[in-house]
């Protein structure tokens, strides 16, 4: 339970309260490679990681797959479809190492938003910033390759702080997460930009040394 005031659902919430409320709560333990919910599975509570680290991969029709995100404690799966008309799970999800979740109920859950109206506001900005993160995603999918991803990225953030030298916040798994890549293509993409000139890189630092040219990617 170290992990619960970590989490943005329950942030500037006491510790004592929190353990107050959630006392009750079930916590389910899996195992590295088991499989936690199917795309498809009925979303019928709240399912926080308390422990461990999981894989979410969403597959098309084709058998094709794609990985949505990696989540670690104290993040919440599909957050926003516990409340939806048509409340299914919309990824597979994988323990990829061993993993506890606290789980709570619909009800439960339901109450405890109309109990306290801090946790209602944490909970309506957490499903904000992921439908945004789930639009980001769809519009860089839309590139082939992840030169253009991370082109089009590199633009928007110097459209984003009116400069072309920049922090990047996100680490490099969460950037191949959001272009449905993995990291070490990522990392070889990044150091063949810099290569070309196209870019400067100290750790989180970036500089545009050729906007044109990451111009040219997009088209």
């Amino acid at each position: 339970m170290k992990q619960l005031p970590k989490s943005p659902l329950f942030k500037n919430i006491p510790n004592d309260h929190l353990e107050k409320i959630l006392h009750n709560q079930p916590v389910t333990t899996f195992s590295k490679g088991e499989i936690v919910a199917l795309q498809g599975d009925r979303c019928a509570a709240l399912m926080m990681i308390l422990e461990g680290s999981v894989r979410c991969d969403m597959t098309d029709p084709t058998g094709k797959m794609v990985t949505i995100a990696i989540l670690k404690a104290p993040d919440i799966l599909a957050p926003a479809f516990i409340y939806a008309t048509n409340n299914l799970f919309p990824i597979n999800v994988t323990a990829i190492s061993p993993l506890s979740i606290l789980t709570i109920g619909k009800e439960s859950f339901s109450r405890l938003l109309q109990e306290n109206a801090k946790i209602l506001d944490n909970y309506l900005r957490m499903i904000s910033d992921h439908t945004q993160f789930l639009t980001d995603k769809i519009r860089f999918l839309k590139f082939g390759t992840i030169k253009s991803k991370l082109a089009l990225f590199f633009l928007e953030k110097i459209k984003n702080t009116g400069s072309t030298h920049f922090i990047i916040p996100e680490s490099q798994q969460a950037l191949a997460d959001l272009f449905g890549v993995t990291r070490p293509a990522l990392a070889r993409t990044i150091s063949e930009m810099t290569e070309e000139k196209l870019i400067a890189v100290d750790k989180k630092e970036i500089v545009i040394l050729n906007p044109l040219g990451l111009k040219h990617l997009c088209i």
